[in-house]
C-alpha cells in the first residue's frame, strides 16, 4: 500500500527532482547477464513481446543496442501508435497534439531489427508456447514477455461497453475530445459524468473541463466525478485528496462520493440507489482489472487475475514467460500500484533478464518496487498536483516539472523511430 500523503510546500520539488534523476538513462538500459560456460551466442531463437506497454519500450531500446543479436524478436500489438499515458490528460485538455505523445511501434521495431505484427491476442497457450490472434493466425515463441496492460473494473456492468468511453487501454482515451466536440456542435451545454475518482479519473475530469472551456470559448459544461467509495484515491492518500478536492472545486467540477454506478445508457448513468444522472458523455475511469487474455492463459495468476511473477519478473509457473506493467503481479509485493511509474522502473530489469533468458544464462537483475514514487496529476488549469511519499502540494511549477519529465520520456523513445541506419 502506498504511504499516505500530507500537504507540503514547494520545497518538495527537490524530492521530485531527486526521483527524476534516479530514472534509468539512455545507453544504460540492458546490462546482459553472464552467459553460462560454453555459451555466447543465443540458444533461444524466438522472443515475442506481446503488447506495446511502457516496459517494452525499454526492451526495444535494448534491441537497437544489440542486446538480442542472433535472436528473432517479434512485437505483437493491436495498434501501431501507442500513446504515453502521462500526457493523455493534456491531449484531452488541448495542450498537446497526438503526435507529441505517441510512439510509432512499427517504426521503432523496424529500426531495432524486430519483426512487427499488428494484431490482437485472443489466447496465450503457455504450455504450447503459442499466441493465438483474433484473425486466426498464431505466433510461436521460445520466450514470451507480456506487457498488455489492464482493463477497467466494472466494464461488464449493463451499458458500459455500449455507451461509456473508456481510458483502458490508454489508446482509447483519444476518443474523448471528439465526443465532447460532437456534443458541442449540437448546441447543447455538454454534461459529462466520469466514473472513478482515482488518479486517472481526477485527471480526466480536470482535462474534460479544460477542453469544454476551450470549445465554448470561456464557458463550460457540467462535469461530475462519481466515486463509489467515500474518498478519493481509495482513501490511501488523504493529503493528496485534500489538494485534489481543492482543484476540483477550483475547476467547477462536482464530486459525488458514495455514488456507485449500476448501469449506463445513452442518456446517462443509473446509481445503485436508483438515482438517474443525465449525461451526454460518460467516461469509465475505474481502477485496473485483469483482462480475459490473462485469465484464460493457463499461467499462474494472483487473486485478481494478473500474471504472478517472481522478483525477476518471470512467471512463477512458466519460466519461459515474463511480464511487466499492469499485467504483472509480484506476490511478494501485492500492493504494488498499477501505474506507469512502476512499469518504467521495470523496463530496464525486464530487458536485461529477457536478454539473459535468450542465452539461458542466470537472470542478472532483481525487481523490487520503489517505496516511494513521484505522482504528478495534471489539473487542466495550468497546474498539477505533486505527491511524493508523504508530501502533497500543487501549483504551476509542478505542471512545469511534469511537462519536462513527460516530454523527455517521449523524446527518448521517439528518437528510436528514426534510428534505423
Amino acid at each position: 500500500m502506498q504511504p499516505a500523503c500530507r500537504s507540503a510546500g514547494p520545497n518538495s520539488v527537490k524530492v521530485a527532482e531527486a526521483s527524476r534523476a534516479s530514472l534509468p538513462r539512455p545507453g544504460q538500459i540492458c546490462k546482459i547477464g553472464r552467459p553460462e560456460p560454453g555459451g555466447g551466442p543465443p540458444v533461444v531463437t524466438s522472443l515475442v513481446l506481446l503488447g506495446g506497454g511502457h516496459a517494452h519500450l525499454f526492451v526495444l531500446e535494448g534491441a537497437t543496442q544489440g542486446a538480442f543479436a542472433g535472436t528473432e524478436v517479434t512485437l505483437v500489438a493491436p495498434v501501431r501508435r501507442h500513446a504515453y499515458s502521462g500526457m493523455v490528460p493534456g491531449l484531452i485538455a488541448g495542450a498537446y497534439r497526438p503526435d507529441q505523445l505517441s510512439f510509432d511501434l512499427a517504426a521503432i521495431a523496424r529500426a531495432a531489427g524486430v519483426r512487427w505484427v499488428s494484431g490482437t491476442a485472443r489466447r496465450i497457450r503457455g504450455d504450447a508456447g503459442r499466441i493465438e490472434l483474433a484473425d486466426g493466425s498464431r505466433v510461436d515463441y521460445d520466450v514470451l514477455s507480456v506487457a498488455t496492460g489492464s482493463t477497467a473494473r466494472g466494464v461488464e456492468r449493463p451499458g458500459v461497453a455500449e455507451h461509456a468511453l473508456q481510458v483502458k487501454p490508454i489508446d482509447r482515451a483519444v476518443e474523448i475530445a471528439p465526443a465532447l466536440a460532437s456534443v458541442a456542435r449540437t448546441g447543447a451545454v455538454p454534461s459529462v459524468a466520469i466514473v472513478g475518482a482515482g488518479a486517472a479519473g481526477i485527471e480526466i475530469a480536470c482535462a474534460v473541463q479544460a477542453r469544454l472551456r476551450l470549445i465554448a470559448g470561456g464557458g463550460a459544461g457540467a462535469v461530475t466525478l462519481l466515486e463509489a467509495g467515500p474518498a478519493l484515491f481509495g482513501g490511501r492518500m488523504p493529503g493528496a485528496e485534500r489538494v485534489a478536492r481543492r482543484a476540483l472545486v477550483r475547476n467547477g467540477i462536482t464530486l459525488r462520493t458514495g455514488a456507485d454506478v449500476s448501469s449506463v445508457s445513452a442518456s446517462g448513468v443509473r446509481l445503485t440507489d436508483g438515482t438517474e444522472l443525465p449525461a451526454h458523455v460518460v467516461i469509465w475511469a475505474t481502477g485496473p482489472a485483469a483482462t480475459d487474455l490473462l485469465r484464460t492463459s493457463g499461467l499462474a495468476l494472483d487473486g485478481q487475475g494478473f500474471l504472478a511473477v517472481d522478483d525477476r519478473l518471470r512467471s512463477v509457473s512458466h519460466p519461459a514467460v515474463f511480464a511487466a506493467g499492469d499485467a504483472a503481479a509480484p506476490p511478494r509485493w501485492p500492493d504494488t500500484p498499477k501505474s506507469g511509474v512502476y512499469a518504467v522502473r521495470e523496463g530496464p530489469i525486464l530487458c536485461a533478464n529477457l536478454a539473459a533468458a535468450c542465452r539461458r544464462a542466470e537472470l542478472p537483475r532483481t525487481y523490487r518496487p520503489q517505496r516511494r514514487s513521484l505522482a504528478l496529476l495534471n489539473t487542466g488549469d495550468g497546474g498539477a498536483i505533486l505527491c511524493y511519499g508523504s508530501l502533497a502540494t500543487s501549483g504551476r511549477w509542478a505542471m512545469a516539472l511534469k511537462d519536462r519529465i513527460d516530454r523527455r520520456f517521449v523524446r527518448r523513445f521517439q528518437q528510436l523511430e528514426s534510428s534505423e541506419e
